[in-house]
């Protein structure tokens, strides 16, 4: 990006920088333009000009930054691909040729992706997105927002989602520690793991934010005997839960996370144990303090809080924002908060959080989503007969593309383990518990 990034700045950590404090930098211009405007009040002659041209250089600074960047970011794409050495020329960008692929089915999935013969460059497909809806959702994301996104995101119907997730209805990524794990097996083996790294004990009270279908609080409530109350913004995934659960104690809320402050039916005293799996990404990168601060205000002093992410690498290429696009557009809207580790873990010690474990797992992601795949080729007559071939197409180009993008690194997973920050009794169990196992023994050095 030399040529058109001539200083050398990050364009990522720029943009994590304007969205996460837009609001004080709003805020600051537009005192500043009301101060040297009422100073070109008194002004007379020249000096009342030059201050009213002062006035319009601050008002479009945001203005100007909102179309420098997305132009900069176009130009630099097509540079970086021309020097990698794609026929940008001969060939349609990757985005504009999945899009092809979609509307008519023509040529093959895995070639388009994997061949390397189309450029991951931004185009007018990006643009829109950006222009018409992702800056909305980044810098403001309200309630509203989160409630607008949740139809197109997760109440297409259960059988949809059956047809890619099987019969575990698990929206996260599995386990594999052997490799050969069925789809149901790592998923098992995942929530085990979550209640191995919370020290998971039966009675304890546990808040599951953003339970989906509630896979993992029906396992914790009848595998682990602990008390779970699991919340969604999504009616489909409540209603599917709530039947899943009918004669076990757990209790599924229809909620807002944002909103959960208002309940008057949640413990007092707070939770024991709190796991967030693949949720906070919605949260956006605007609220994520607001509600690791809710967390954090909600679980026990001598709590641990299981944290669980689809994040992105820091090290970027602009495929990865071609596919996030895609994603955000069409897959997970107004999920803007998958960001690398870095950041998420400055965020959370910032809420008052400390890490006692952190994993990266983004080849496991690769395999579930391969996993989801195969199922979704297996239920292409129901589908497409119900939906259509084209949206049958395009959840498939969103996994297929997904596979490779874990698989590379340009999305990969965190799971995090974390307890309150100061709790010196908490934190000695936690790193006892988590201290690494089963290391193979060579003998001894002296």
């Amino acid at each position: 990006m030399r040529i058109y990034n001539p200083l050398g700045i990050d364009i990522f950590e720029l943009v994590l920088f304007l969205v996460e404090y837009a609001p004080y930098i709003i805020g600051v211009l537009s005192i500043l333009s009301f101060l040297v405007f009422q100073q070109g009040l008194s002004a007379t002659g020249s000096s009342k000009a030059a201050h009213y041209s002062k006035t319009i250089y601050i008002a479009l600074v945001v203005p100007a930054l909102i179309v420098t960047l997305p132009t900069t970011v176009v130009l630099a794409s097509w540079q970086d691909a021309y020097v990698r050495g794609y026929q940008i020329f001969k060939y349609p960008s990757l985005r504009a040729k999945l899009e092809h692929y979609i509307e008519t089915g023509d040529d093959d999935l895995t070639d388009i992706l994997e061949s390397d013969k189309y450029a991951p460059t931004f185009g007018l497909y990006e643009a829109n997105y950006l222009m018409q809806d992702l800056l909305r959702h980044t810098l403001f994301h309200t309630n509203d927002h989160n409630e607008d996104n949740i139809d197109e995101g997760y109440n297409k119907g259960n059988d949809w989602f059956r047809a890619t997730l099987g019969k575990s209805m698990m929206y996260t990524s599995g386990l594999y520690p052997t490799g050969d794990e069925t789809l149901e097996e790592a998923q098992d083996y995942k929530i085990d793991y979550v209640a191995d790294a919370i020290e998971l004990k039966p009675g304890m009270s546990v808040l599951d934010i953003g339970c989906g279908w509630s896979y993992l609080a029906n396992r914790f409530t009848e595998k682990h005997g602990a008390n779970v109350t699991g919340i969604s913004l999504s009616k489909e995934q409540v209603a599917y839960a709530r039947e899943l659960n009918k004669n076990n104690d757990a209790t599924i809320h229809l909620q807002d996370a944002m909103k959960l402050r208002e309940r008057s039916d949640l413990p007092e005293e707070g939770f024991d144990r709190i796991t967030s799996l693949e949720m906070a990404e919605h949260v956006g990168i605007r609220r994520y303090q607001e509600f690791l601060g809710l967390v954090h205000g909600m679980l026990k002093d001598d709590g641990v809080f299981y944290f669980q992410v689809a994040g992105l690498r820091r090290a970027w290429r602009f495929e990865d924002l071609v596919w996030g696009l895609f994603m955000g557009e069409h897959v997970f809207p107004g999920a803007d908060a998958s960001c690398p580790l870095g950041w998420v873990s400055t965020q959370l010690e910032r809420a008052g959080f400390e890490v006692q474990r952190v994993h990266n797992m983004g080849s496991h992601y690769s395999r579930t989503l391969a996993h989801w795949l195969e199922n979704w080729h297996q239920n292409r007559q129901y589908i497409e007969g119900k939906y259509g071939a084209v949206s049958y197409r395009r959840w498939e180009v969103f996994l297929a593309w997904s596979v490779r993008a874990a698989r590379q690194g340009s999305s990969t997973l965190f799971m995090l383990t974390l307890t309150k920050a100061g709790q010196e009794e908490r934190r000695i169990k936690s790193q006892a518990h988590l201290v690494p196992k089963n290391v193979p023994k060579f003998g001894s050095f002296w």
